[in-house]
């Protein structure tokens, strides 16, 4: 599966940013229970250029959910922040560099580190996702395929 533009009528930027908000409401769907339901909230760099879009975005997931969930346990549009002032969302970057690295040039130290937390839902690997063909055998494509 690659991100296409053309057939789901969104850009690459939105179907990615739906795919952040679809896997952070599944994984809070997944730990939630019936005496305990778990409800997060996305944090997002301080973007200008993204901003307005990503908010009304999430404000239509929250009304009509992503084409994979509906969106019940992610409160409200994201919240904001300066990423130099933010240590977590430092580190929410330095994992997204860890895979691009792992990715784009086959470095495996930090990419190991960040892989083994990885979601995993019934021994599939389910919170990181490598969009490319299906002959792909890097270890995200791997672990999504037990």
């Amino acid at each position: 599966m690659h991100f296409d533009p053309d057939i789901t009528g969104q850009t690459v930027d939105q179907q990615a940013f739906q795919q952040v908000v679809s896997r952070c409401e599944r994984y809070l769907q997944n730990i939630s229970r019936p005496e305990a339901t778990y409800y997060g909230l996305l944090i997002h760099d301080n973007n200008p250029a993204v901003e307005k879009k990503h908010t009304e975005l999430m404000k239509s997931f929250l009304s009509s959910g992503t084409l994979w969930t509906n969106v019940t346990n992610t409160t409200e549009t994201p919240l904001l922040v300066n990423s130099e002032l933010t240590s977590m969302v430092q580190i929410a970057a330095l994992c997204g560099y860890a895979l691009r690295r792992y990715l784009e040039n086959d470095e495996e130290n930090l990419f190991k580190l960040v892989f083994e937390r990885a979601d995993r839902k019934d021994g599939v690997a389910v919170g990181v996702r490598h969009y490319t063909d299906k002959s792909c055998r890097c270890s995200i494509c791997e672990a999504h395929r037990v």
